[in-house]
């Protein structure tokens, strides 16, 4: 075994691997008072810690409490499973500000980290406040997986199951994004924006984080969770009367759509009078709402209306490819809730304005094509298939969360929309 091991540091002196630090330079540097030299040291022991987490670990003993807690959050942060397991060995310490450290350092070491086994002897408690960290991470994972590789992320019916199966416990984090309060670690207070620990969340515009929370209620939240759908009610009465514009008019709608799931009607009942009340002209404030109308009313199954806005929409609006490809949504969902003898006469509807929004208007966005739901009824049908092959060779893969959203960016030519 001996010589495999010596090949195999030979190798990796070869391949430029980092040579440990000095130990006695990283402990001055975390005792030191200046912020600038701890955090040089701390960074220094985190490349450390991917190679040898024992070795910088063995710096505990020679170091204060602020030492103490720079060394264990960089051990954490590491982002190796194997440098977070020796982190954890300092989840017993008895000082708490230790214990918030390692929260902190497996937060910024991610998933890897987050998988490490905690060890059985940590204190009750303490693994509860761990469990809850890897709980959020999951959460956040899922939010991310969501993501429209695109642009702006749309909604469609059953996009937030795999939240709803991981348990009730979403909710609080949830209601925490929509109302952009921080969501704190244990022992921490909750002051300040919305602070998520999965570095991906940092693509999103924050109001897109916000709205697909808002979004996700109505299938996260059970109809006799009385408490959750009524803090979800006084949420919506706030925005619906905020002076904030996408409090109002993008975070007040979704928490309505999801009250309608929820069976309250009333919220979306009162968004799209007032839509209609907002739609008899034809400027870009009215066609927006027309916009709006067009999705209120597909949202909570009045298509025949749902259909008529956005036929208007096509005829003035310079968002076209959204209109029809949200036309198509909705012969597509009609076509799986009336499967009588409309059935055939609805996909073929459906896959007549797909082909427009793709062919006359220019859409591209078969990532999101191909996960929206609403399209489910008609993902088999040859048009589908073809259309979706045209598209593969048209445009290349996006990243998720690679183009970023601005309110503004809304029904303007040329830049990214805003999908059903």
């Amino acid at each position: 075994m001996r010589p495999l091991l010596l090949f195999v540091l030979a190798a990796s002196v070869a391949a430029g691997a980092p040579e440990p630090p000095d130990p006695e330079t990283v402990r001055q540097g975390l005792l030191a008072s200046g912020r600038a030299e701890r955090e040089r040291a701390a960074a220094s022991v985190r490349a450390w810690s991917r190679l040898d987490p024992l070795g910088a670990a063995a710096l505990w003993e020679d170091l204060d409490l602020r030492g103490k807690t720079e060394l264990v959050r960089a051990i954490a942060g590491a982002g190796t499973t194997h440098a977070a397991q020796v982190a954890l060995r300092f989840a017993k310490a008895p000082e708490p500000e230790v214990f918030q450290a390692l929260l902190h350092g497996l937060a910024d070491g991610g998933e890897k980290a987050l998988a490490a086994e905690i060890p059985e002897d940590v204190p009750l408690l303490r693994r509860d406040a761990l469990s809850q960290l890897r709980y959020r991470w999951k959460v956040e994972a899922e939010l991310v997986r969501l993501k429209s590789p695109s642009g702006p992320t749309g909604h469609f019916a059953g996009q937030y199951k795999r939240l709803q199966e991981l348990g009730r416990g979403v909710v609080p984090i949830l209601l925490d994004i929509v109302r952009d309060r921080a969501h704190p670690f244990p022992n921490e207070g909750a002051e300040g924006p919305y602070r998520a620990i999965h570095p991906e969340i940092a693509r999103y515009d924050p109001y897109e984080l916000r709205d697909m929370a808002a979004h996700s209620f109505g299938e996260v939240v059970q109809r006799d969770d009385v408490a959750s759908v009524t803090r979800i009610y006084e949420l919506w009465s706030t925005y619906w009367k905020s002076d904030q514009r996408v409090e109002q008019e993008d975070l007040a709608p979704a928490l309505a759509f999801s009250l309608w799931d929820l069976g309250v009607r009333g919220p979306a009942e009162t968004y799209i009078a007032w839509l209609r009340s907002e739609t008899d002209n034809v400027s870009l404030t009215g066609l927006q709402r027309l916009w709006e109308l067009g999705y209120a009313n597909i949202r909570i199954g009045r298509y025949d209306e749902g259909e008529e806005a956005y036929k208007l929409v096509l005829d003035w609006s310079p968002s076209k490819a959204l209109a029809a490809y949200n036309l198509a949504c909705n012969f597509a969902i009609r076509s799986r809730e009336d499967p009588g003898s409309n059935e055939e006469r609805f996909k073929a509807t459906a896959l007549d304005y797909l082909e427009r929004s793709i062919h006359e208007y220019n859409y591209g966005d078969w990532g999101w094509m191909e996960e929206d739901g609403d399209l489910d009824a008609i993902r088999d049908e040859p048009r589908y298939k073809a259309l979706l092959s045209h598209l593969m060779r048209k445009y290349p893969a996006r990243k998720k969360g690679d183009v970023s959203k601005k309110p503004e960016d809304f029904l303007v030519p040329g830049r990214p929309e805003k999908p059903r």
